[in-house]
């Protein structure tokens, strides 16, 4: 009975993962029943379909992963022309290999359809057909960009790598397409088999220190092979890992936030989001693990090289060794090299005292240097809060030096009166000074007192609006100056714009009392 469970269950309910696992070899097998002899009455037959394809998959995937960037249509016609001029020795024009190009990427991208692959499910007992592309497309700032599919990727990968050294990198190209594509069920296969090669990679580790401690130029040689193969791509696959950690976030917040993404299987999806980031970072802690071993690794070879180095340096002679040599030569000749260099004289290296009257007689060269004193100005540090300061000061100069103009033109006069004085003496410009801000909070300060002294009387600062006017009006206001501008509120409202009303104003110049001074006057 259980021979039969496992019978049924191979037969059965795998059949469709074997299915799928099939689809992504399809377009390939598809695609080289392609031939080039009805193309342009057959004098491209030589050419190879499968083997193009194979070198287009490649040439995406260098410029996707590697290079991390999406190709445009050009690009990909410059390497058909490179590929069969360097490949099948033909010299073709720019036109003839955009022709081919052309009919090369028609084929693969199945003239913008996806490839069927159909297939039947003895689950629920009928047929389904699955879809895959080569090639994904997508349109950013009126240019259309190309990109390998992560089907694709899988498929060239099963076939065999691209590089030994690359292994990690490319499976890490394949699972960002993946969660891109939110198959995260497929991306957590993905992480397994980076698992797989940072396991292989540990092995292998403990495989060189193992040869190193019997044999160093073995060792050596393995060790440098290793780095050329495994250490120098771990950079850039810890950034790959930040990258796919990032996009896995990404995708988890935008499900729990966003209300659309809420579906039927949106209990699934999260659970499989949350297996995906705890399986990456346990890739995550082992790379980092070999990353550490690999350090430790480098510095016991360096200080395993150095010892062989200095004990292969040490001189020494091996008498017996030489005799039996010699005896067996039936010649002294290595005789003559052990005693030439015994009768070498020994040199004795000693210190000369006639140089230390030279010693004495060298000048040195000062050390010290005078301070440069610059004889630029020191840069003055403007703050934010000071340049607004200024800026009101001088915007409620501005407004109080054109009422002090309009009353002497007119003694007295409403604030509508003045909008539109504003607006003859200024023209297109009024609009902008009449919606500015300080504009109104000139007003609404002004107000704070019912009558302003101008001349020598106008000594007080009672205010923050006194000490602006003072030292803005010091230039138009003549000291002798005995006048009182005085403010009074109406009951009516003035519409400035569209949105806005205030209290109507009405502003008079009198003459003010020298003797005892206005009642109810505030110095300004």
């Amino acid at each position: 009975m259980t021979q039969e469970n496992v019978l049924q269950n191979d037969i059965i309910l795998e059949h469709r993962a074997r299915m799928l696992n099939l689809k992504k070899y399809y377009p390939f097998f598809k695609l080289t029943e392609t031939s080039f002899d009805t193309f342009r009455q057959g004098q491209y037959a030589m050419l190879d379909m499968g083997y193009i394809v194979m070198a287009v998959l490649r040439f995406f995937i260098e410029e996707n992963n590697f290079k991390e960037k999406d190709v445009t249509y050009p690009e990909y016609v410059d390497f058909i022309r490179e590929c069969i001029q360097r490949d099948f020795a033909l010299d073709l024009s720019a036109e003839e290999s955009k022709d081919i190009a052309d009919y090369i990427f028609d084929k693969i991208k199945n003239d913008g359809k996806p490839f069927e692959f159909g297939y039947y499910d003895p689950v629920d007992k009928k047929r389904r057909v699955s879809r895959m592309k080569l090639i994904e497309s997508a349109i950013r700032n009126n240019t259309v960009w190309y990109s390998i599919s992560a089907d694709a990727i899988e498929f060239y990968l099963d076939t065999k790598e691209i590089k030994d050294e690359s292994r990690i990198s490319v499976q890490q190209l394949l699972l960002e397409k993946m969660i891109r594509a939110q198959n995260f069920k497929g991306g957590t296969q993905v992480v397994g088999r980076i698992n797989d090669e940072v396991e292989r990679l540990m092995l292998k580790k403990k495989e060189v220190e193992q040869l190193m401690a019997t044999d160093v130029f073995a060792g050596f040689e393995a060790y440098q092979e290793f780095v050329d193969t495994g250490m120098q791509w771990f950079d850039e696959e810890q950034k790959l890992f930040v990258k796919n950690k990032e996009l896995i976030e990404a995708a988890l917040s935008r499900m729990e936030y966003d209300p659309a993404m809420k579906t039927d299987g949106y209990i699934r999806i999260i659970d499989e989001i949350y297996e995906l980031d705890n399986q990456l970072k346990v890739a995550m802690n082992r790379h980092g693990e070999l990353l550490r071993a690999c350090m430790d690794m480098q510095k016991m070879t360096d200080d395993v090289i150095r010892r062989n180095k200095l004990s292969r340096l040490r001189s020494h002679c091996d008498y017996k060794r030489l005799i039996e040599q010699m005896i067996k030569a039936d010649t002294t000749k290595p005789m003559e090299l052990l005693v030439q260099a015994m009768l070498k004289p020994k040199t004795v290296k000693m210190f000369n005292p006639a140089v230390i009257d030279e010693c004495l007689q060298i000048k040195t060269v000062r050390t010290e240097k005078a301070e440069e004193i610059s004889t630029e100005p020191e840069e003055t540090i403007v703050f934010p809060d000071e340049e607004e300061e200024k800026r009101i000061s001088n915007n409620y100069g501005f407004f109080m030096k054109n009422l002090i103009r309009a009353l002497e033109e007119k003694k007295s006069f409403t604030l509508s009166w003045f909008n539109d004085y504003l607006r003859k003496r200024y023209g297109d410009t009024a609009e902008k000074i009449l919606r500015n801000g300080d504009y109104y909070s000139f007003l609404v300060n002004l107000c704070q007192k019912k009558k302003y002294v101008l001349g020598s009387r106008a000594e007080g600062q009672e205010s923050f609006l006194d000490a602006i006017l003072k030292e803005e009006l010091k230039d138009i206001v003549q000291p002798e100056a005995k006048e009182v501008i005085e403010i009074t509120m109406e009951d009516e409202t003035v519409k400035m714009w569209e949105i806005v009303e205030i209290s109507e104003l009405t502003f008079t110049l009198v003459k003010a009392d020298m003797e005892g001074g206005s009642d109810g006057v505030e110095e300004s």
